[in-house]
């Protein structure tokens, strides 16, 4: 049997417990090219896989290595020396993905079979007896499941602590002056130099900077990673894991979701290590419960929702949105500081942790009406932890509010949350407690714009309700003057000039 394993599936208890003859890997250029990827992501794939099949030979494996322009020239070259040769695979987790694969073996004379990933939790199976026929989903209601299946901070069935989540002590700012310890980074060896002269050479002209690469790329880089976050910032993660903070892009975040997303970890072994570290002490419960629902909860529940709700849930809309996403996102500048901050940083690490991507690249875009698939395919380019299954359900499902499916209401927000949030408005152009004028916070006009838009869908939401009856205390002319600002703002927003 020949293996062929992707660049999401690095993982050596995987490929063992298939015993395979022989391992096949491919670089397929074409699938970094569409959309083009940010360059960091390119190198972190193909250094990541280019260790694991060295790897896998050291431990006596036959391994197929190729790199091409597209799949179907990589495996008609795989069939020329081993014409008709069945390949199987772990389910890819990419809806559309193993049909394709499937239609082009078959083409080359060969026969494809799929094997369970391994790589999740939760079995489609068992997530398909628990969603039954419900046409949307909450988090909450999953993530108590997920506990109770796994055990995971438990004690005779009741949540430890008394509690399923501590989100409301898990929303603190960090004083002024905060120095949060700096994550640990890998200098690249010859085979991720290798992938940087790879993409250096094929890869011209993406968007995103290649310099200062220090992602981890094998297990055991990956592997130093999770101690360091156990170690060093684990502790602390839970009540600053919603800030946004302007003089660090890292705060106390795990930042293995790249290393996850490779095969690299297992999420069970990353939560039971974050678990052995809080039951030996010096961990609050807040953190450790903040940072398991992440990893049990919702990559878990994103994952199997995209695979159950595509191809419709890509092509959601649901408010209609349909303007081309402002310059800004291209890197154009702004006087912004938030989104100027947040946007550099991904353009220098392809990172930015989750508020920063929910409540200042989609929230703006939510408010700014932005096309919801073409918000999307930035995010897709723009990550180094990017996929289809992790982005289609977190920026049209959460972000934009272009699916009812994973929430009732929209993240919509004005600049007072990132404001309660974050440090970015201190030394801002814009005045976050003003709504008109020139100089008045964008988000603000833009917010309440976007809720009198959309009344009609949103006013019968119970939490929403407040908003509106407080849009009603402004006159007919004080409406009509944030309508009008707003207006100007989109328009100077598609110029490039705010």
């Amino acid at each position: 049997m020949t293996l062929w394993v992707l660049g999401d599936q690095l993982n050596h208890q995987a490929v063992r417990q298939l015993a395979p003859r022989r391992v096949l890997l491919v670089e397929a250029y074409e699938l970094g090219r569409r959309p083009p990827m940010h360059p960091q992501k390119l190198v972190l794939f193909f250094s990541a896989m280019r260790h694991f099949a060295q790897e896998l030979r050291a431990e006596g494996l036959e391994v197929v290595y190729l790199q091409a322009e597209t799949l179907a020239e990589a495996l008609a070259r795989f069939y020329e020396g081993h014409p008709g040769e069945p390949l199987t695979q772990m389910q890819p987790a990419d809806y559309g993905f193993a049909e394709w694969a499937r239609s082009l073996v078959e083409k080359q004379g060969g026969t494809y079979q799929l094997q369970p990933n391994p790589l999740w939790l939760l079995p489609a199976e068992s997530f398909a007896a628990w969603a039954g026929e419900r046409r949307s989903y909450r988090l909450e209601h999953f993530y108590r499941f997920m506990r109770q299946r796994t055990g995971y901070l438990m004690e005779k069935g009741r949540p430890l602590g008394g509690a399923w989540n501590y989100d409301r002590e898990n929303r603190q700012t960090p004083p002024p002056g905060y120095q949060p310890p700096p994550p640990l980074c890998f200098t690249p060896d010859t085979l991720t130099q290798s992938a940087i002269q790879t993409v250096k050479e094929r890869f011209q002209g993406h968007w995103g900077s290649l310099e200062g690469f220090a992602w981890p790329v094998t297990r055991p880089q990956a592997l130093a990673a999770l101690e360091d976050f156990v170690q060093n910032r684990l502790a602390a993660f839970g009540p600053y894991q919603d800030a946004l903070m302007e003089e660090s892009w890292s705060l106390h975040h795990s930042l293995l979701s790249p290393a996850l997303n490779l095969g690299l970890l297992h999420p069970a072994e990353v939560v039971q290590r974050a678990l052995s570290a809080y039951e030996e002490g010096g961990i609050p419960l807040a953190s450790i419960e903040g940072f398991v629902r992440q990893i049990i909860g919702w990559r878990e529940y994103i994952y199997h929702i995209h695979r159950r709700e595509m191809p419709g849930l890509a092509q959601a809309n649901q408010l209609e949105a349909h303007r081309p996403l402002p310059p800004l996102y291209g890197g154009a500048p702004t006087r912004m500081r938030c989104l100027n901050s947040v946007i550099q940083r991904v353009w220098q690490r392809g990172y930015a942790h989750h508020i920063e991507r929910l409540m200042v690249l989609a929230n703006f875009a939510l408010l700014y009406g932005a096309n919801p698939q073409e918000l999307n395919r930035w995010f897709i380019s723009a990550f180094v932890d990017s996929a289809d299954w992790v982005m289609v359900p977190n920026v049209l499902g959460m972000g934009v509010f272009a699916s009812p499916i994973l929430s009732s209401k929209p993240y919509a927000a004005s600049g007072k949350y990132i404001a309660r949030m974050g440090n970015h408005c201190e030394r801002c152009f814009y005045k976050v407690h003003e709504t008109l004028g020139e100089r008045a916070c964008p988000f603000n006009s833009l917010y309440w714009d976007f809720l009198a838009q959309h009344r009609a869908r949103l006013e019968g939401h119970p939490r929403l309700g407040a908003l509106f009856r407080h849009w009603d205390r402004h006159s007919s002319a004080g409406q009509q003057a944030i309508y009008q600002q707003a207006q100007r703002l989109r328009q100077g927003l598609a110029l490039g000039e705010v």
